[in-house]
Parts: structure tokens; C-alpha cells; sequence
């Protein structure tokens, strides 16, 4: 199909500026009957992979949110905090890899250093031991929140795996 179609003009390239996130949770008041979805809540570095999965889950939360039985002429404070959660997740699995990059300067959250060593570790244990690929990757696909990464089981886990005990 490609071979025989006209095209329409060149090719242009998208170049992602920056991640952005608005949390509609800090105003004062919202008007009722409106929601920000999309890009107007949070845009993540695409070389992570999860804007579809970001999308899909935040029209979750609206579908969650408009079959609770809230009144669509109140504000949506319920539906905003339920998509916070899911854009946190979003946020800190590429904020803490964009943060890695040599030509990032910061500014860092606090523990960032020990949270970043913690993370290298689950990922060299990731290429050798399966279970840890598994939690890792259900992390990066947004199948769970980053906090599994630092739970004592895989952990403990990491740290057999890197030290030769199995």
C-alpha cells in the first residue's frame, strides 16, 4: 500500500522536550463537569514505553471514577486522586532514568543516589535471574508500582543472585 500511495509532504520527527506533570490535586477549586486527561495531566520520556500504558490506565480511572456515581457537575477530585497514583508510578520509572543520563544535572530528590545503586543492582540481577526480570519488568510495563522493586523479598532475592547464593 505504501509503494502506491502519493505522499502527502516529508517526513517530520518529533522531538520530546521534557517530561511535564500537572497535578490538579494542589488547586483550590476545578470546575465541575470538566477533567484533564492525557498529556494535560503528565507526558513521560517515550523511550520508556509507557505512554500507551499511562493512557490506558488514566481512561481507567475516568471509567472508574464515572461509574462510582459521582455527580458530573462536581468537581472531579476523586478521579484526579485515583490518576495520581497511576502517574506517579509513570513518573518515577522514567524520572529516575532520566536522572541517570551524564547530561542531566538534577536538581535530585533526596535518596536518589541510594535508590539509583539499589536500582543497577535489581537490574544486573534481572539479566541473570529470571524472577527478578519478571518483577522488574512488571514494574517497567506498569503491572506494579516502583515500591516492588524495593520490597525485602526481591531484594534479599538481588542480593543471592549478585553474590552467587541461590
Amino acid at each position: 500500500m505504501a509503494d502506491r500511495c502519493r505522499w502527502d509532504g516529508d517526513i517530520e520527527t518529533f522531538h520530546f522536550p521534557e517530561s511535564r506533570r500537572r497535578d490538579f490535586t494542589r488547586l483550590g477549586r476545578f470546575p465541575g463537569g470538566l477533567v484533564a486527561v492525557g498529556d494535560a495531566v503528565a507526558s513521560v520520556n517515550p523511550v520508556y514505553g509507557q505512554g500507551l500504558t499511562l493512557a490506558t490506565l488514566a481512561a481507567s480511572s475516568l471509567s472508574a471514577h464515572l461509574r462510582s456515581g459521582a455527580s458530573p457537575q462536581a468537581p472531579a477530585w476523586a478521579y484526579f486522586r485515583r490518576l495520581g497514583v497511576v502517574v506517579d508510578a509513570a513518573w518515577k520509572v522514567s524520572a529516575v532514568a532520566d536522572l541517570a543520563q551524564p547530561h542531566v544535572t538534577g536538581p535530585y530528590p533526596p535518596g536518589y543516589r541510594l535508590l539509583r545503586w539499589v536500582g543497577d543492582k535489581v537490574v544486573e540481577a534481572s539479566v541473570i535471574d529470571r524472577a527478578v526480570n519478571e518483577e522488574f519488568m512488571a514494574v517497567v510495563n506498569m503491572r506494579k508500582h516502583p515500591r516492588a522493586l524495593t520490597s525485602p523479598r526481591l531484594l534479599l532475592r538481588t542480593a543471592r543472585v549478585l553474590s552467587g547464593i541461590r
